[in-house]
């Protein structure tokens, strides 16, 4: 992992080529809606044509031997991470195909500079910026969390999370992300430093999303109830065409499906000495609990399982069993260490 994050410091020519293209088509996305709705603006047209005009004066000043030499660091370094504790493959096999993809497209491009070369090339572009900053945020999220894990501390507490419906290296990366931000924000309003704090990393597995924490025992207890409870209520609100209602973000809400305040008072916090930014934080906690949760139909919270139907239950029970006998595994020192694991 360390190395595949090196190679992404490294892969200045790459991210500069990126930035110049996304820069170039900021507002195409616009000028495409305004078209395809119809509007009788001809200088939406032209103004699109007038973009991919542009990208040969960009393209022209960039080294193309540098930039593939790049994308061949990169993607050596990549594949190395497969085989070195990466937990699914999956996520590194994304930006493998999405580097070739780019590759391609420019030389295509570059070959013959044309505006029907220009849009592919423009579309995978967006593609493997994005996918290049996900893998960075997770490869970040992991080192930065598991230097010290492995045993609960004096005044800590256990977090577990199981979410079965995990898509794709952004939604990862959006929810470890969050609950790292939920933990965050708990402290401020329980006012516990996260410094001498921290929320730390003992196991995170994928395919699905399976984590271990441990954390301040006040934040973590109220982080587990405050999440239990939003279970509840996305499940209660699950509507029959298969959505989920997110929880509103004003506080008198929060209030009424989470019992916010009442459970802050429970923790000791003085909630007057609040009342000028708790409307501000409730608002905060119920968009990262959205974030975590809201397209979730089946959760485990520290071992209690809640899902919208007894076949999603039995689905995720026999998963997390599977999970988490692999990882009691890896913890017996007489048995050979899962290539599956991310960080322990």
């Amino acid at each position: 992992m360390q190395d595949a994050l090196r190679a992404l410091d490294a892969a200045i020519p790459i991210t500069e080529v990126l930035d110049a293209i996304e820069g170039m088509s900021c507002d195409v996305d616009t000028l495409l809606l305004a078209i395809a709705v119809g509007s009788n603006n001809p200088g939406n047209a032209n103004e699109l044509h007038s973009r991919f005009s542009s990208l040969p004066a960009i393209t022209r000043g960039l080294n193309t031997r540098q930039l593939f030499s790049s994308i061949e660091t990169l993607r050596n370094s990549l594949d190395m991470a497969l085989g070195q504790g990466v937990n699914d493959p999956s996520y590194v096999v994304v930006i493998l195909k999405e580097l070739d993809r780019f590759g391609d497209a420019y030389n295509q491009y570059i070959t013959h500079q044309s505006g029907e070369n220009a849009v592919p090339l423009l579309l995978v572009s967006r593609r493997l910026r994005e996918a290049l900053g996900s893998l960075r945020a997770f490869f970040d999220y992991i080192r930065l969390n598991t230097s010290s894990a492995g045993h609960i501390e004096s005044g800590e507490s256990e977090f577990s999370l199981v979410l079965v419906r995990v898509v794709g290296l952004n939604r990862y990366a959006e929810k470890l992300q969050a609950l790292e931000a939920l933990y965050s924000e708990l402290c401020y309003v329980l006012s516990v430093s996260i410094s001498s704090h921290p929320l730390r990393v003992d196991k995170i597995e994928s395919g699905s999303l399976w984590t271990r924490l441990f954390g301040d025992t006040r934040v973590v207890g109220l982080m587990v109830d405050l999440m239990q409870r939003s279970v509840e209520y996305f499940h209660r609100n699950y509507t029959k065409e298969g959505k989920i209602a997110a929880i509103p973000k004003k506080i008198e809400s929060l209030d009424a499906i989470l019992d916010l305040s009442n459970r802050l008072k429970n923790c000791g916090v003085d909630v007057s000495t609040l009342e000028g930014s708790l409307a501000k934080n409730a608002a905060t906690i119920a968009n990262h609990l959205n974030t975590l949760l809201a397209d979730q139909p089946v959760v485990e919270v520290n071992g209690r399982v809640m899902s919208l139907g007894k076949e999603m239950e039995k689905a995720l029970l026999e998963h997390t069993a599977t999970l988490k006998l692999t990882h009691t595994h890896q913890n017996d020192a007489s048995l050979p260490p899962n290539p599956q694991n991310v960080g322990s």
